[in-house]
């Protein structure tokens, strides 16, 4: 009886450590895939709390931190500025809990930790000398991710209101299944649509003006899209470079008011992008939808902007766009 637990129990951790492996290895293509290419991964730091500040999952002091992964880069967003970006990857086998806010407190302060302990270690310091850099920004990213095709994805809702025992203020973005799927099937649309070439749009933020460094586009997604229920992408024809899309793509289903309001967003962010604007949801059918498209469009007074909008459904990869 005895053996038989230890095999069990040997069979249990190797299953888990192939969980994982499988985990990392998705988090790994989908970093690849939003341009965070080559991060490091597998990094072990010391912990640098005193007085049993950071404690492991039993209350046991720690003294080291496993990072996940870690990816830096300059912020298109903020002038000079470096983000360093401290990954976990947990991804299981089974469905979110019901109850998911135990485990995600956990996830969560042991990643606080990574990034504090991060923040004032050596390593940081000699992988910023890379860089020319007046401001650094150390921040969070947790996926949670399943396989489980019925789960209830949208566990950031389940979470929203978690309270964290934790005094530092940190930055933490979380991906759970809802909010990958959402980013993948855009990318998956962008890349079916062959005749164009897209790159992630950066709009003027108010801190992003220095015109030396300052770029529209780019192949690297800001981490501050992660969380974000839209995504602005700018197209380009492959066989001719002046004709240009802009595309606002939502994680929102179709309604009157989301797309009014993806209109107005659209009209502001896009005026030095001349061209076609395609906006797209994940659940827009033309049979259902279009008289809604329509009346929302006349409530604009400008009609020759709003004669460039083209609605898609961006899960159909054949739903090409009408020009």
């Amino acid at each position: 009886s005895h053996l038989l637990n230890k095999i069990i129990q040997n069979n249990m951790g190797e299953w888990s450590k192939k969980i994982g492996e499988y985990g990392e290895d998705i988090v790994e293509r989908f970093l690849s895939i939003i341009g965070w290419k080559d991060p490091a991964k597998g990094i072990q730091i010391n912990c640098l709390k005193n007085n049993n500040e950071h404690l492991d999952k039993q209350g046991r002091a720690v003294h080291t931190h496993g990072i996940d992964f870690l990816y830096s880069y300059m912020s298109p967003l903020v002038d000079g500025q470096l983000n360093n970006i401290i990954i976990s990857s947990k991804y299981k086998t089974e469905k979110y809990p019901n109850s998911p806010t135990k485990e995600f407190k956990w996830f969560m302060t042991d990643l606080i930790n990574q990034v504090e302990c991060y923040s004032i270690s050596q390593l940081k310091y000699e992988s910023q000398a890379d860089y020319r850099c007046q401001s650094v920004n150390d921040v969070g990213v947790l996926f949670w991710l399943n396989n489980q095709a019925d789960s209830d994805d949208d566990l950031i809702s389940k979470v929203a209101t978690a309270r964290l025992n934790i005094l530092q203020n940190r930055t933490i973005y979380i991906v759970d299944n809802k909010r990958a799927a959402f980013i993948m099937e855009v990318l998956r649309y962008l890349q079916s649509q062959k005749a164009y070439s897209y790159s992630f749009y950066y709009p003027s933020t108010g801190r992003n003006i220095n015109p030396q460094s300052r770029n529209n586009t780019g192949h690297i997604l800001p981490v501050e899209y992660l969380n974000s229920s839209i995504l602005p992408i700018k197209m380009v024809n492959v066989s001719n470079s002046n004709e240009t899309c802009f595309m606002i793509a939502t994680i929102d289903k179709f309604e009157k008011d989301t797309f009014m309001r993806l209109i107005g967003l659209a009209k502001d962010i896009s005026t030095n992008l001349p061209g076609h604007i395609i906006i797209g949801f994940p659940d827009y059918s033309p049979l259902k939808h279009d008289v809604i498209e329509k009346q929302t469009k006349m409530g604009f007074d400008d009609r020759d902007f709003t004669n460039t909008i083209s609605v898609i459904n961006y899960m159909n990869p054949l739903n090409a766009f009408n020009q």
